[in-house]
This record gives structure tokens, C-alpha cells and sequence, in this order.
């Protein structure tokens, strides 16, 4: 279930951009993920999208366009595949879309240092929102923060609470500018959790002050 909403998310515009392919890739991973761990099937969320297709204006396609897609379709997926092993094995069980990705980043640059207790993964998806994997140690506070934009926030795995809820695997959040939240997680439990985000945090306290010092 969502645990809070306090941010716009899958409005009308939200469902259009996503069946007609214009919507931000993190979006539309996050998405995937969280349709996978509720058990949503793919023909359900084809049906759902088909119908935000139909409400789009039509766009002129290139005359070669039908050829193009039956080229790509008898080319096949020719990616290689990612290495097997991952940096944190409670991370094998999420969804394949997901573990492709972490993979893919985790080939390409390492988890970073977020803080006592916390990692971050970016996983590197192109366009304007920002989209990583989150470890949360067990025993972890994230400091209080505010969001420079919007969060999106979906546990993977584990258990964490934020002062509004507790959220477990398939749980998430959606967040704007104006809520206050701290992540944390209890001395027993590790979490991990996916992250969209259009903006950066405002943290309080000295991190605040250094922030601003800076100009962040």
C-alpha cells in the first residue's frame, strides 16, 4: 500500500507520458519494480497503459517506422548479460529489471558513502530525474530532511520507518518540497530502498549550515 503521499504521482499526464513513452526513465523503471513486487502482471499493466495511450493526440510517425520495429524485433535483445554477482546478495531477489540495472551501475562505478550506515548505488539512468539504491544499515538515522523537489521512495528489502510510517518490501512513499521525514532503521534490521528524486535534500542542523556555506 502507499504509506504517505503527500507529492502529485501517476496523475493523468503522469499515465499518458508513461504509455506514450515520454515520461522520465527513472519513472518508468520505478514503476516496473513496483508493479513486479505487488504481483501486477504484465497484461495488467499493459491494459493500464493502453488506456492512458488512448487518450494521447496522435504523432506522425516516420514511413519507415514498421519496418524499423520489425528490424529491432528480429535482432532480439543482443545486451550482454550483467555479472552474476552483486556487491549485496540480499539484493538477487528483486525484480530482474531492477537487478540488470544494479548490475550494470555496480560495473560501472562503486556504492558511495552517504553517511554513517548509509551506501547509495546511483544506477546511472539518463534524463532529469535521479534514480539509486539506498542501503541502510542496520541501526541507521539518516539526519531529518526536507526534499529540494520530489521523492518517490519504494523498499526493496528490509524494514525502515520515517516518522510517518514503517514500510516493508513493496511499501513506498511519495514526497514534495515541504515534508519533513528521517529514514531509519531499527539495530536488527538492514534495509535497501529505491530513490527517485527532481532535486537534492535540505538537510537541517550543521549539515544545514554546511549547505549553505557552500552554496548546495
Amino acid at each position: 500500500m502507499i504509506k504517505v503521499t503527500t507529492a502529485p504521482f501517476m496523475d493523468e499526464a503522469t499515465r499518458a507520458a508513461l504509455a506514450s513513452g515520454r515520461a522520465e526513465p527513472a519513472l518508468g523503471l520505478f514503476l516496473d519494480v513496483l508493479m513486479a513486487m505487488r504481483g501486477i502482471s504484465e497484461i495488467e499493466g499493459e491494459a493500464i497503459a493502453g488506456a492512458a495511450l488512448e487518450a494521447e493526440a496522435p504523432t506522425a510517425m516516420k514511413p519507415d517506422a514498421l519496418a524499423m520495429a520489425f528490424a529491432a524485433i528480429d535482432r532480439g535483445d543482443q545486451r550482454k548479460p550483467g555479472p552474476k554477482a552483486m556487491t549485496y546478495p540480499e539484493l538477487e531477489a528483486v525484480p530482474v529489471a531492477l537487478r540488470d540495472v544494479i548490475c550494470s551501475a555496480e560495473s560501472k562505478r562503486s556504492w558511495s558513502y552517504g553517511g554513517p550506515g548509509l551506501k547509495r548505488l546511483d544506477l546511472g539512468v539518463p534524463g532529469g530525474a535521479k534514480i539509486e539504491v539506498i542501503r541502510l544499515a542496520a541501526g541507521t538515522s539518516v539526519p531529518w530532511h526536507t526534499h529540494k523537489g520530489q521523492e518517490l521512495t519504494l523498499c526493496l528489502h528490509g524494514e525502515f520507518s520515517d516518522g510517518h510510517a514503517t514500510y516493508g518490501p513493496g511499501d513506498f512513499s511519495a514526497f514534495d518540497g515541504a515534508t519533513r521525514h528521517q529514514p531509519r532503521t531499527d539495530k536488527d534490521t538492514v534495509a535497501y530502498a529505491l530513490a527517485v528524486t527532481d532535486a537534492g535534500l535540505r538537510f537541517e542542523g550543521v549539515l544545514g549550515a554546511l549547505q549553505k556555506m557552500f552554496g548546495q
